[in-house]
């Protein structure tokens, strides 16, 4: 994997909303290490692996982390931080479970507070959009794991009670060894 720059142009609004960042699903650390980089000091990132925070404290020493299940409810007190990043961490579940962690995300910012997020497009014909059982709309068995991909009602259904959309386009990105197609997402809260 390799830092695609997603939050280079973002880097204003994230310094507007900071000083407290909750990156969920922050794997090996890439967007943790940009954020540490770019002088964000308070940076908390979780995620389920404890192999992943390994080496996500490797990229980035100074982040607090968390090992937490998405599944449940978010271990942060309500409106605690004005950022949060999702990148590519909320197509495991099915869409009730999808909707409950999008409501914890919005519990934990603050007022106008800010959230970017990544989503599987349905368009992501590389990495399991096509050619794998489907278990309910647009949520697939790839290779023994359920995974979610977004069209564009998907993403506005998801968003739609609550948020103010800033910013919502589809992306391809070059981050894995297979270019990947995305929703690429920033919304305020109302």
């Amino acid at each position: 994997m390799v830092d695609d720059g997603w939050l280079d142009r973002w880097k204003a609004l994230l310094t507007e909303r900071s000083p407290a960042i909750l990156e969920l699903g922050c794997g090996s650390g890439l967007d943790t290490r940009w954020l540490a980089r770019e002088g964000f000091a308070d940076v908390t990132a979780i995620d389920v692996s404890l192999e992943a925070l390994a080496a996500c404290a490797r990229a980035a020493p100074s982040a607090r982390l968390v090992c937490h299940d998405l599944r449940e409810p978010l271990p942060f007190s309500d409106g605690q931080f004005g950022v949060v990043l999702a990148s590519l961490c909320l197509h495991y579940f099915a869409w009730d479970k999808t909707q409950e962690i999008v409501s914890e995300i919005r519990r934990c910012l603050s007022k106008e507070g800010v959230m970017l997020c990544r989503l599987n497009s349905t368009r992501d014909v590389h990495h399991g959009a096509v050619g794998y059982p489907e278990i309910s709309h647009h949520y697939f068995d790839v290779g023994g794991n359920p995974k979610r991909f977004f069209d564009e009602e998907d993403v506005m259904r998801l968003f739609d009670a609550g948020w103010e959309r800033l910013s919502m386009r589809e992306a391809t990105i070059d981050r894995y060894e297979k270019s990947k197609t995305v929703w690429e997402v920033v919304l305020r809260k109302r």
